[in-house]
């Protein structure tokens, strides 16, 4: 009787964890949100001048003199970013050519084009006018919280999926002195056991594909620096005559994307035919898939950092000025690995049965490509809010912002979106791991 009430108990903690999840999310969309002040920054090389604008003044249209401080007789802006009360999330980056339409007249002065961006006169200071457009751009930013509403939707949901989590914890007992090996404390405790357990065999396995990928050609390691930089030179020739001009230090921009893009893309097209493609070792050996997983993964992060060698040339030769911000590049990749891995695990137990998974998978991927901002800047070059829903659901194209923003431009930017899409790869890992493990023995039969 005990155990049938706390089964009842259980289940009813779930549905009502279901219930708050869908109250949660109704919430997000509904909350009546009072209009945000804004904070404008116009970027000169590596000095920000900030403007500040508080929901008042942009509603009755008082926020058009714009004064940047200091001692100055010209600036020549390179972009404009526009952020809310946090600077770690950014709402809108005005291209040059909105910004130059934006300008009504400069006090003392005049806006002429300079080979990076706009130049603006002034005699000891700098101080000009904006028009009704720019007071509409500021208007729509300052109602619209959409970037707001996904994250507390996101994280809420997060919640509730721990606590789920944490209800199948709780649920899980001792039987003959033998965890439920369905359970996430089994699973999580055999997850750790296994990767101690084959944690050699998977570094060594790495380096022998890296070997056996150059085992006979003439340049060896040298084309894990010219294939990334070959694919490089092909997009920068395609989309620099249109994202070009408009993008400074474009070759690096798209560099830079193609590296993370890359690993990405390896990953998870490899998790889809893992089982098939390594039957020989699946069906003569108990491994747990997973360790073949995580050894492909040491693979192609190794080729990344000899990638990465380019990358550093390039940024040497086109002078890209860094700072303390790019260390923040570290949990960008740190998130995309995990969310790789999670999906990759997700694709792995179902590509097993379907087919043809893997050709989905590669259309799929194929159009995400091309979602994920690689060549172009998701935010400044699709319309609103078509660019904010893209940074927000699009993960990929929100790491790539993140790390580039750090790489490039020495700027903290998303991290509250970098937060939720770390806590949902750390669920979509324990989903993933949780999967292989309950079905992996059905695994030979099938394959």
């Amino acid at each position: 009787m005990k155990k049938e009430r706390k089964g009842i108990g259980y289940k009813i903690s779930r549905i009502v964890l279901l219930v708050l999840l869908l109250s949660g999310i109704a919430v997000a969309i509904l909350y009546p949100f009072d209009n945000r002040s804004l904070t404008v920054c116009f970027v000169s090389g590596n000095t920000e001048y900030r403007v500040f604008s508080n929901n008042l003044s942009i509603a009755e249209e008082n926020c058009k003199d714009i004064r940047l401080n200091g001692p100055v007789d010209n600036v020549e802006i390179k972009n404009v970013r526009i952020y809310g009360s946090s600077k770690s999330l950014l709402l809108r980056e005005l291209t040059l050519d909105e910004l130059w339409r934006c300008i009504e007249s400069v006090e003392q002065g005049e806006k002429v084009w300079g080979e990076e961006g706009i130049i603006i006169t002034g005699v000891n200071t700098i101080h000009f006018y904006m028009n009704d457009e720019y007071i509409k751009i500021l208007q729509d930013i300052s109602g619209s919280f959409v970037q707001e509403r996904i994250i507390m939707a996101g994280f809420w949901l997060c919640l509730i999926a721990t606590m789920l989590l944490l209800c199948s914890m709780l649920e899980e007992r001792k039987k003959e002195n033998n965890w439920n090996n369905h359970g996430p404390i089994f699973e999580l405790k055999q997850f750790v056991k296994d990767i101690m357990k084959y944690r050699q065999y998977m570094v060594y396995a790495a380096k022998t594909d890296l070997k056996a990928e150059v085992a006979d050609s003439y340049l060896n390691r040298l084309w894990w620096l010219l294939e990334p930089f070959m694919n490089m030179i092909v997009y920068v020739v395609v989309f620099g005559n249109i994202m070009g001009n408009s993008i400074e230090n474009y070759a690096t921009f798209v560099f830079s994307a193609l590296l993370m893009w890359n690993l990405f893309n390896k990953i998870i097209n490899y998790s889809v035919k893992l089982v098939r493609n390594n039957k020989d070792i699946v069906t003569k050996v108990y491994i747990p898939k997973f360790i073949i997983l995580l050894s492909n993964m040491i693979l192609n992060c190794i080729k990344l950092m000899f990638s990465m060698l380019v990358l550093v040339l390039m940024m040497f030769v086109f002078k890209v000025q860094v700072g303390w911000n790019i260390f923040w590049i570290i949990p960008a990749y740190g998130t995309l690995i995990l969310f790789a891995f999670g999906v990759g695990m997700i694709f792995l137990h179902f590509g097993v049965y379907v087919d043809d998974l893997a050709y989905a998978v590669g259309i799929l991927l194929n159009m995400l490509m091309f979602l994920s901002g690689v060549f172009y800047n998701v935010i400044t070059t699709l319309p609103a809010p078509l660019g904010e829903l893209m940074m927000c659901l699009n993960p990929v194209a929100m790491l790539i912002d993140t790390m580039r923003n750090a790489l490039l431009y020495n700027t903290v930017a998303n991290l509250p979106l970098l937060g939720m899409w770390f806590w949902i790869s750390v669920i979509l890992c324990a989903v993933g791991v949780h999967i292989v493990y309950k079905n992996e023995n059905s695994y030979v039969k099938v394959v």
